[in-house]
């Protein structure tokens, strides 16, 4: 691994949240600002590829990406106020078919659930202010 990419996963483990290429460039710079916007694109793609970060969702039309140390099957809850993420089990996987599915095989699927940790749920008042679905 090259001294670059060392400087990204130690900004990845640093943020400890889900995170932009934009809060992870941030990060970067901040330990090594000679790591150019590229390299930390490449390191990402790389990381993704070798399943050492995971792609969560969108935040303001951009990729969120996770560090996911959790094995096995599961889903992921981030909070929309701090971007903490947290590991859910799967609720599908004792779903019976859905109706008007007959003869669908269904070989992968993906969930991520939005919403307020506990933190940020009680800054947030009252609860009228919570967001809605």
């Amino acid at each position: 691994m090259t001294a670059p990419r060392r400087v990204i996963a130690s900004a990845v483990d640093r943020l400890g949240r889900a995170f932009t290429i934009d809060d992870l460039v941030a990060e970067v710079r901040a330990l090594a600002p000679s790591v150019g916007i590229a390299t930390v694109y490449r390191a990402v793609a790389a990381m993704e590829a070798a399943h050492a970060v995971e792609r969560v969702g969108t935040r303001d039309e951009s990729a969120l990406y996770v560090r996911c140390t959790a094995d096995g099957h599961h889903h992921h809850l981030v909070c929309t106020g701090c971007g903490l993420v947290a590991h859910a089990t799967c609720p599908l996987d004792d779903v019976p078919p859905l109706h008007g599915t007959e003869g669908f095989v269904v070989t992968a699927h993906e969930l991520t659930l939005y919403g307020l940790c506990a933190g940020c749920a009680t800054e947030v008042s009252p609860a009228s202010e919570l967001p809605r679905s």
